[in-house]
């Protein structure tokens, strides 16, 4: 509806529609992306502490392993991977990764928020000019 009213019309309204619907639709969006980016990593290391223990106990197991045998000689890093799986029989839940990522998200919405600020009327304007021209070459 807007692409059919006049110039003199068509770009204040523009102008005003890009700095209010814009900005709140392009800081939506970015919060938006933040929190399903944030539930879709937590739900990754939840995943695969629950779903696949043996392979992510491995893994835990040798990043504990490869801090201990530094500067230790060959011979004593299979008993040291013996002794610490002795020590720690189960990998325990990823809390620190999630406290983590939860943070690094926490730090990053308000570059976000201020990118959906920019973003979001820059979008709103070319889609709008886009509806115009395809309108006025009809």
């Amino acid at each position: 509806m807007l692409a059919k009213a006049p110039a003199i019309i068509f770009y204040p309204a523009l102008l005003v529609w890009c700095l209010v619907y814009g900005v709140v639709a392009g800081v939506v969006f970015k919060l938006v992306a933040v929190y399903e980016n944030w539930v879709a990593i937590n739900r990754y290391h939840y995943i695969l502490w629950k779903k696949y223990p043996q392979r992510s106990y491995q893994k835990y197991i040798s990043s504990i392993w490869a801090s201990q045998i530094k500067g230790l000689p060959v011979e004593l890093a299979e008993y040291t991977r013996g002794k610490i799986e002795q020590n720690h029989p189960s990998e325990p839940f990823p809390f620190l990764r999630i406290i983590a990522n939860t943070v690094f998200m926490l730090f990053i919405v308000p570059y976000m928020a201020v990118t959906g600020m920019i973003m979001g009327p820059i979008h709103v304007f070319r889609q709008q000019m886009q509806a115009r021209n395809h309108y006025l070459n009809r």
